[in-house]
């Protein structure tokens, strides 16, 4: 008599069954799992392979895009001090005909994440040399933006001499650095 014999074929079949399903949690639990896992692993990092080569793509985006808005806001993070002494400069480069008559006190705006100065600015000249810096202006000054202009006769009492004052709004943008 053999050690199988004294069982029956039901009892063989289910042993053998609970034998079956013993070996595949243990293949499983060596090999199928991590082999599972391994895939994951895999696929988790084809997809930042991916975001990384198109991350290059979209800071050289970002870059034109910041670099289109400070062409039409100004200058990014130019003091007081600068834009007004830039101002200046850029009158005396472009116009002898021009003085300026008075500049306000900047006007300021808070934002949480960045501040706008607004320029006020009063020139007097006559109106072609006006019209013609103010041209110059909008298309050269990079310091800050023209925002509005308005022009306005006055005549001097003492001289009886009509003279053209202009008031220029000029604005720059500073963000703020959070540390």
């Amino acid at each position: 008599m053999t050690l199988f014999e004294k069982y029956s074929y039901k009892q063989k079949n289910l042993a053998l069954l609970i034998l079956a399903v013993l070996l595949f949690a243990v293949s499983y639990k060596r090999a199928f799992s991590k082999t599972i896992e391994t895939n994951n692993y895999i696929n988790e990092l084809e997809i930042k392979k991916q975001e990384a080569l198109n991350s290059q793509k979209e800071i050289q985006l970002l870059q034109k895009n910041v670099a289109r808005l400070n062409k039409l806001l100004g200058k990014e993070n130019v003091s007081v001090e600068e834009v007004q002494q830039g101002f200046l400069n850029f009158l005396a480069q472009r116009s002898s005909k021009i003085e300026v008559k008075q500049i306000d006190e900047v006007y300021g705006f808070e934002h949480p994440d960045f501040k706008i100065n607004t320029f006020k600015i009063e020139l007097r000249g006559d109106f072609i040399s006006v019209l013609k810096f103010i041209y110059a202006l909008e298309g050269s000054f990079e310091d800050a933006r023209l925002i509005h202009f308005l022009m306005s006769s006055e005549k001097d009492p003492v001289t009886n001499k009509t003279d053209l004052t202009t008031t220029l709004l000029i604005q720059n943008y500073v963000q703020k650095i959070y540390h």
